[in-house]
C-alpha cells in the first residue's frame, strides 16, 4: 500500500501542480479580458471553444497513444515508444493545419455560426489570426507533455508549463493595456501572448527530446512510416480521436445554444467554465496517474495489481471530487466579483458553478473511469459508445429543447445537463465491472 501511494503522489502531484499553475493564470487571464467588458469576453471564449475542439481532437489522439505508451513502459521498451509517437505527431499535425486554415482564414465565418453580435464577431476574428499560428505548437507540446507523465516525468511538463504560462500572463497585462511606449492591444494583444507563450513551450519541449534527456526522445526511427505498427495503433487510438472529436463538437453545441441565448449567457458560460476548472486541477493528477499505474501493470501482464490500482484511485477520485466541488463553490463567490459584469450575470454565473460543483464526484467518476481504467486497456470502443450516446442521445437533446423551445434559464439548462453525466456514469459502473479492459494489447 505505501508504495501504491508513493508512486501515485509521484505521478498525480506535479501533474496536479501544473493544472493548479495552469489554471490560476488562465483565471488571470480571463479577468484581464475581462475588463474589456462582456463582449470581449465573449469574443475570446467562442475563438476558444473552436480550439478546444483541436485540443479535444488532440487529447484523444495523445490517449489513444497513451495506451501503447504506458504499456511499452511497462515493459520498458523505450523504441516502440518512439515509434509510437512518432506515428501519432503525423495524426495530431493533420488536424492542426485543418483548424489553422479556419482560424486564420475564416475566423468570421466561424463565429457567424455561434452569434449575430457583430462586434463579438470582429473582435473574435482579430484574436483567431495570431492564435491560428499555436495550433501546431500547442499540437507537438501536448503530444510530448503525456508521453513525459506517462513514463513517470511528470515534473518536467510542470516546469515547462509555468514557463509558458508566465509568459502568457506578464504579455497579456503588457500588451492588453499597453505597458510604457508598448500601446493597449485589447484582444489582439491576447492572442500575440498567447502565441508567443506557445513557441517557448513548443522549442523547450523539443529541446529536451533532441537532446535525448529522458525517455521521450525523437531520431529519424520514429518518423519511419511503418504500416502494420501505425494500422494496430489506430485500431486503438481512432475510437478514442473519434469519442473525443465528437465529444468536443458536442461540448460546442451547448455552447453554441447558450450563445444562442444571447451575448451575456456566452460570457456567463465562460466564466463559470474559468471557476470549474478549479475543480479539474486534481483530477488531471489522478486520471494521468491511473493511466501509468493500470497501463503499465497491464503492460507487464500484473491483471490482479492493476484492478487493485483501478479501484483504489476510482476511490479516492469520489472522496476528492466531494471536496473540490464545494471547493469551487466557496471559491466562486469571490471570483466572480473580480469581473466588469453586472450583478445579475454575476448571479446567474453563481448559481450555475453550484450546480456543476455539487455534479463534481459524477462528472470526476467518469473522467478517471474512461480516460484512465477503460482506455489503458484498450477498451476504447466501449468508451466511445458510452460518451457519445450520453452526449448526443441524451445531453444535447435536452439542452436544446429546453435552451431554444423551452426557453428556461441558465441554470435550469444547466441541470438538464448533468443527466448525461450520470447516464455516462451508470454505464461505466457497468463497463468496468465487466473487466474486459484487462489485457495486454502490445505483445
Amino acid at each position: 500500500m505505501k508504495e501504491f501511494t508513493r508512486r501515485m503522489l509521484s505521478i498525480a502531484i506535479p501533474i496536479t501542480l501544473q493544472n493548479l499553475i495552469s489554471t490560476g493564470l488562465n483565471l488571470v487571464d480571463n479577468l484581464m479580458v475581462g475588463q474589456l467588458g462582456t463582449t470581449a469576453i465573449a469574443a475570446v471564449g467562442l475563438v476558444n471553444q473552436v480550439v478546444f475542439i483541436l485540443n479535444l481532437f488532440t487529447f484523444g489522439a495523445s490517449s489513444g497513444a497513451g495506451i501503447f505508451v504506458s504499456q511499452y513502459w511497462g515493459k520498458r521498451d523505450e523504441k516502440s515508444i518512439e515509434k509510437t509517437l512518432g506515428h501519432i505527431i503525423y495524426i495530431t499535425m493533420g488536424a492542426a493545419t485543418v483548424f489553422f486554415v479556419l482560424l486564420f482564414a475564416f475566423p468570421e465565418g466561424i463565429l457567424k455560426i455561434f452569434t449575430s453580435d457583430v462586434e463579438v464577431i470582429r473582435l473574435g476574428a482579430e484574436y483567431a489570426r495570431p492564435v491560428a499560428f499555436s495550433t501546431f505548437l500547442t499540437s507537438f507540446s501536448f503530444i510530448m507533455a503525456m508521453a513525459l507523465r506517462t513514463v513517470e516525468k511528470a515534473r518536467i511538463p510542470l516546469y515547462i508549463s509555468l514557463v509558458a504560462l508566465s509568459i502568457n500572463t506578464v504579455g497579456n497585462y503588457i500588451l492588453i493595456f499597453g505597458f510604457g511606449s508598448i500601446p493597449a492591444m485589447g484582444v489582439f494583444g491576447a492572442s500575440i501572448a498567447t502565441l508567443v507563450a506557445r513557441i517557448a513551450e513548443f522549442f523547450i519541449f523539443l529541446f529536451i527530446a533532441l537532446r535525448r534527456l529522458t525517455p521521450i526522445r525523437f531520431t529519424l526511427y520514429a518518423f519511419r512510416f511503418d504500416g502494420p505498427f501505425f494500422r494496430r495503433l489506430m485500431k486503438y487510438a481512432t475510437p478514442v480521436i473519434f469519442n473525443e472529436f465528437l465529444w468536443s463538437l458536442g461540448v460546442t453545441v451547448y455552447s453554441l445554444v447558450m450563445a444562442r441565448m444571447g451575448t451575456e449567457f456566452i460570457a456567463a458560460r465562460n466564466i463559470s467554465s474559468t471557476i470549474e476548472n478549479f475543480g479539474f486541477v486534481i483530477f488531471g493528477g489522478l486520471a494521468s496517474a491511473t493511466v501509468v499505474m493500470v497501463g503499465t501493470e497491464l503492460g507487464r501482464n500484473n491483471f490482479t495489481q492493476a484492478k487493485f490500482n483501478a479501484r483504489k484511485l476510482i476511490q479516492l477520485t469520489v472522496i476528492t471530487a466531494i471536496v473540490t466541488g464545494l471547493m469551487i463553490i466557496f471559491l466562486s463567490r469571490f471570483i466572480v466579483q473580480l469581473y466588469n459584469i453586472d450583478q445579475a450575470l454575476k448571479d446567474i454565473v453563481l448559481t450555475v458553478v453550484v450546480i456543476v460543483g455539487l455534479a463534481q464526484p459524477i462528472k470526476m467518476f467518469n473522467a478517471v473511469n474512461i480516460v484512465g481504467i477503460l482506455r489503458s486497456g484498450g477498451d476504447t470502443k466501449a468508451a466511445m459508445l458510452m460518451e457519445i450516446f450520453s452526449l448526443w442521445g441524451v445531453g444535447i437533446p435536452l439542452v436544446a429543447i429546453t435552451g431554444l423551445v423551452l426557453n428556461w434559464s441558465l441554470p435550469a439548462v444547466y441541470i438538464v445537463m448533468m443527466v448525461e453525466e450520470l447516464v455516462k456514469a451508470i454505464l461505466g459502473i457497468w463497463r468496468t465491472k465487466t473487466g474486459k479492459w484487462v489485457r495486454n494489447v502490445v505483445d
